[in-house]
């Protein structure tokens, strides 16, 4: 026996020495690689891009967004998640390098690949698709490739001047238009004995259906295709007017694909060609010899592609569209993503990031007037309650708040739209959704299914109950009581922000999703236009005539600036399974449990489901 501990505590001592060693060896590597990244970029200089006769190549792999977020990734959201983070692209940059191209006499052409790009969104899809018919309409040349598209994918594609698609492609050209699929899962949690009790306010907020049914119910499919038939018939007319197809011909590939692709044995290419969505089908090496034939190579060499430049560096040519030089600031908050409490990161706004930009921008006297940027389908009702309380708070020192809706703005993400100056969205902004629900799991079936039987006292009738018990009536006037009041607080305040009559409001609130221009005409949305827009308009409202845009980030933590600074990057093997247990992990606890809280939610179920 005395051997055996002698044996641990020498095993105990040398596993401490080996963590300690590698930690300390991780740590050297990391600062050695930062100071030498830093002295690096110090003497390195700015290279100066020439983009004289040559190929813009537009490759981007990665995601959409209004703002991307500062900081490193999330660790334990990679480990969880699987996979590497995507490359995140701000649409204002996409839109400005395509808006320069549109004007550039120097390039040749423009080689497109959008292959990997999620574009975010029906707004961000349908500008870039408009930005690159601007190109070809100017006569510069727009050459795409591609793998295989889906529909917002293709609405771009489809738009330059050329498009071939990869002959060995499985999937072809794939427009299938906007689809709401959802599990319902009343059936699965009642055999499991797991009770969820809903409480709704709005019969258009379908949020909680899945747990209280087990299909898709009538409201919500009439919700559903008045935002979403008009959307399809309008990237159904830019793909036909762009490929110069007959109309009627996208649907008719929709509805009857599966019989074309029989007629040519599974050949999803050849259908796309027949039907003239490509111009030709090529393999990779063979589009690399088409444009060494059209544009010439490097050095002659038949295996290079013509000499061109990125999408950084030709962003890193074009100047700033504002005087920076100017004192005159119009700030911009981004609300983007789920709203919770806590820090903001990709895909989550985060209240108290988002507050203390907002005392940032009213501690600034340089500041003139702020935009609300929201691409949010909403969240947490305290935390949306915390963003307008701030904004009240800016509102106090004589200064505007505007609201621009990008993609989405619904649910909790009108709710902080609900003290603005003036809202503006998108012709096709998904809106609305003005309701609230609360999903409380019990397990009190569950758990006299296996035998365990919950028993106790309590000081007091409040703590009487949990969710290891069935919910008595009592509880659950409480709980709907509180989320109808929410509704009544919701509807109120945005009643009074749009100086409306409360049964007014009432009438188009219940929950139910409106397209921009329909919101506009219901009095929820003061104009449509761009975020460019509203700057150019708050501009010219506040008398700015030089100003600049100041767009506002969360200050990192200090590990945060360390991790960030340093190139090394965590890749782990993807898995779908870690990754689908993640998110929806994630998304429970985002949206139904925070730190051990139950909270009412504004969310929009149908913002997410939209590409």
């Amino acid at each position: 026996m005395k051997s055996m501990f002698i044996w641990i505590e020498g095993y105990l001592n040398k596993a401490r020495r080996i963590f300690v060693a590698g930690f300390t060896l991780i740590f050297l590597l990391f600062v050695t690689f930062s100071l030498l990244g830093g002295i690096a970029g110090a003497f390195s200089g700015d290279e100066e891009i020439d983009t004289k006769d040559k190929i813009l190549y537009l490759e981007l792999a990665g995601v959409l967004v209004d703002q991307p977020q500062s900081g490193p990734p999330d660790p334990v959201s990679i480990i969880l998640a699987g996979d590497s983070q995507p490359n995140v692209y701000a649409i204002r940059d996409v839109l400005r390098v395509l808006d320069a191209v549109a004007n550039d006499t120097n390039l040749k052409a423009v080689y497109l690949d959008v292959d990997n790009l999620s574009m975010g969104g029906q707004v961000f899809s349908l500008a870039i698709a408009d930005a690159v018919k601007k190109i070809v309409d100017n006569d510069i040349r727009v050459i795409a490739y591609t793998d295989g598209l889906v529909t917002s994918d293709y609405l771009v594609a489809s738009q330059a001047t050329e498009l071939y698609l990869n002959t060995n492609s499985y999937s072809g050209i794939m427009p299938s238009g906007f689809s709401r699929k959802r599990e319902y899962m009343q059936e699965f949690y009642n055999n499991v004995k797991i009770d969820y009790e809903i409480f709704t306010a709005g019969d258009f907020k379908s949020g909680p259906e899945p747990y209280t049914r087990n299909d898709m119910s009538e409201n919500d499919k009439i919700a559903w295709n008045a935002f979403a038939n008009p959307l399809w018939d309008t990237y159904k007319q830019k793909m036909e007017a762009g490929r110069n197809l007959k109309p009627g011909t996208i649907q008719s590939y929709g509805d009857n694909f599966d019989i074309l692709t029989k007629d040519e044995k599974g050949d999803f290419p050849r259908v796309a060609l027949n039907l003239g969505l490509v111009d030709g089908l090529m393999k990779h090496e063979e589009i690399r010899d088409y444009m060494i034939e059209e544009f010439g190579s490097e050095d002659k060499d038949n295996d290079k592609w013509p000499e061109g430049v990125s999408y950084d560096d030709y962003l890193s040519t074009l100047d700033s569209s504002f005087d920076d030089e100017a004192k005159d600031i119009i700030a911009i908050i981004n609300v983007e993503g789920i709203i919770m409490t806590g820090q903001e990161s990709q895909g989550t706004a985060g209240s108290d990031s988002i507050v203390d930009k907002i005392y940032k921008a009213k501690n600034d006297k340089n500041v003139k007037a702020l935009i609300l940027r929201v691409n949010s389908g909403g969240g947490d009702v305290y935390a949306s309650e915390l963003i307008l309380n701030a904004l009240d708070d800016f509102k106090s020192t004589d200064r505007k708040v505007y609201t621009s809706m990008g993609n989405v703005a619904a649910s909790g993400g009108v709710w902080v739209t609900t003290n603005s100056t003036e809202i503006w969205a998108e012709e096709n902004t998904l809106t609305g959704s003005i309701g609230v629900y609360s999903i409380v799991p019990t397990l009190g079936r569950a758990l006299d299914w296996a035998g365990i039987n919950v028993d106790g006292v309590s000081s007091t009738k409040m703590g009487e109950w949990d969710p290891s018990e069935p919910m008595p009536d009592y509880m659950k006037d409480l709980f709907q009581s509180n989320v109808d009041g929410i509704y009544e607080t919701f509807v109120s305040q945005v009643a009074n922000n749009r100086d409306m009559e409360y049964e007014e409001v009432l009438k188009i609130a219940g929950g139910r999703i409106w397209a921009g221009n329909k919101a506009q005409e219901l009095g929820l949305v003061d104009k449509l236009g761009t975020l460019n827009d509203v700057i150019a308009h708050v501009a010219e409202s506040n008398e700015l005539d030089s100003y600049k845009v100041k767009y506002y980030k969360r200050d990192l933590e200090p590990w945060e600036v360390f991790f960030d600074l340093s190139f090394i990057k965590l890749d782990i093997p993807f898995s779908s399974t870690r990754k689908l247990i993640y998110k929806e992990l994630k998304a429970f606890d985002q949206l139904v449990q925070q730190n051990g809280q139950l909270k009412p939610i504004s969310y929009c179920s149908e913002c997410d489901l939209l590409n």
